[in-house]
């Protein structure tokens, strides 16, 4: 069927708004050289990512980093900033653990340590030495401290030998265990005014019997005080 003329002109004037409408509504690409990248005009820092808004929101806030910055380290450290601390300034240094200690119970067990590091004045030596054995040394030391803290007080340091050698030879040896007891408490800061000396070689034996146990108990220095000694 052929149209009228006049329809074909109207379709064709429909058509060409149409056509029209659809240019002017469409988006005109941009040149290339004009389109701004990330880099060129936001700083990369300027939006933070998901992960980095967590750690702002960490540092940030309601608890701030010790909230859910540190996540589980802030155990351990709320039980060093909390109990830890607490422990330190509640129980701990403050209360019932060092400083409780060193003046409640622990003060007491500590009194009765020195009281029978003191009640203990007898060295003893190896056959035929003057050296002191590292056993002794708590002994020594605090008798040491005591007589720091008791100007007053003196001590005779008796040098003793077993019954094996000569007189003569196990005299000089008592005295070489005398002064080496001397000099221990000496350098651990006792006045010489204190301390006095003697040896007596195989002359007073505490034991007198003729074998290895009594020469090894016969071999020994005695501590005794002369003024000032510990009650």
């Amino acid at each position: 069927m052929k149209l009228p003329n006049h329809t074909l002109t109207a379709l064709s004037l429909c058509l060409a708004v149409a056509l029209t409408a659809g240019c002017a509504s469409s988006p005109k690409k941009p040149v290339a050289g004009d389109q701004p990248t990330a880099d060129a005009t936001t700083p990369a820092d300027a939006n933070p990512s998901g992960a980095d808004e967590a750690k702002t929101g960490a540092l940030n806030g309601d608890g701030g980093l010790n909230s859910q910055g540190m996540g589980d380290d802030n155990g351990s450290s709320a039980g060093n900033n909390g109990a830890g601390a607490n422990g330190v300034n509640g129980q701990g240094v403050s209360g019932s653990g060092v400083k409780g200690g060193a003046n409640g119970a622990d003060d007491t067990s500590g009194s009765t340590s020195a009281a029978a590091s003191l009640s203990d004045r007898i060295v003893h030596f190896e056959f035929d030495s003057s050296e002191i054995r590292q056993d002794d040394y708590p002994t020594l030391l605090t008798h040491a401290r005591y007589l720091q803290e008791n100007p007053n007080a003196r001590v005779l340091l008796a040098g003793h030998a077993d019954e094996r050698g000569t007189r003569e030879y196990n005299m000089a040896l008592g005295e070489r265990r005398a002064k080496s007891v001397e000099a221990f408490l000496g350098v651990n800061g006792v006045r010489p005014a204190q301390l006095d000396t003697v040896s007596y070689g195989k002359e007073k034996p505490v034991s007198d019997e003729h074998d290895e146990a009594a020469w090894a108990e016969n071999r020994r220095v005695e501590v005794s005080y002369e003024a000032g000694g510990p009650k």
